[in-house]
């Protein structure tokens, strides 16, 4: 019984549609509504490239950034492995241990610390990449789509007989979809233009990480090769006391 009354509606809806000319307004609301669709997808489809570049972008500011500070620390850190292994048989052995201690502590930490650094840049990277712009986008995207089809979802709501209740739903329909399309184009816009405040935030927030990490590197270095040079000979007095 569903069946049959379905394929009665679509009968129906195809004879409004291309019939009489009483009622040819549906197939000029259907155009309108559609043209409205396709304009708003094929802008929704740049923004969304648009977006995608500024995403790629971002990434790469930010890898090389991290790469800088990672080849710096490694420079410092080949630097103590090798003062280490040229001044080992001038050290003493309690000294040595405790150097060789200490370089495997804070090599540690130095890690850490920068990897603390990229942690808080790939969460900054994350909310750009799904939290800034995709929802907005993906949110248009869903309603202009239905756009296409509004025509036949209101006929199949009306009193098919009531022909100026389906024009005066019609008239409100491409409205609404019009109102939208028009706020979320700007607000699409003003999404595109947010990106540049979170990468600011973003590259001013990891400077100041890595060269906090790239300080606390360098005084544990300096106080390596301060232990080196004095033979570790203010922590000898202290542990003889």
């Amino acid at each position: 019984m569903l069946n049959k009354w379905l394929c009665v509606l679509c009968a129906v809806v195809v004879v409004l549609l291309t019939g009489s000319p009483v009622d040819g307004f549906l197939s000029e609301y259907q155009d309108e509504l559609a043209s409205v669709s396709v304009e708003a997808m094929r802008e929704i489809t740049v923004s969304w490239n648009a977006n995608s570049v500024l995403n790629g972008l971002y990434n790469g500011r930010i890898l090389s950034q991290i790469g800088d500070a990672t080849v710096q620390m490694r420079i410092r850190d080949e630097y103590v492995a090798e003062l280490l292994g040229n001044e080992r048989d001038r050290l003493s052995e309690s000294c040595a241990e405790f150097l060789e201690e200490y370089y495997a502590f804070y090599r540690t930490m130095w890690g850490v610390d920068l990897r603390n650094c990229m942690r808080e840049a790939y969460q900054d990277l994350e909310y750009d990449r799904l939290d800034r712009f995709r929802p907005q986008a993906s949110s248009v995207q869903r309603i202009m789509k239905t756009a296409t089809y509004q025509t036949v979802r209101t006929l199949s709501m009306s009193d098919i007989f009531d022909q100026e209740s389906i024009r005066d739903k019609l008239t409100d329909e491409l409205q609404s979809y019009r109102s939208t399309w028009e706020s979320y184009e700007t607000t699409l816009q003003e999404e595109l233009e947010r990106h540049d405040d979170t990468v600011t935030g973003t590259m001013r927030r990891m400077n100041l990480c890595i060269d906090r990490a790239l300080v606390y590197q360098q005084v544990d270095v300096e106080v390596i090769e301060e232990e080196i040079e004095t033979n570790c000979d203010d922590r000898a007095r202290k542990t003889s006391k």
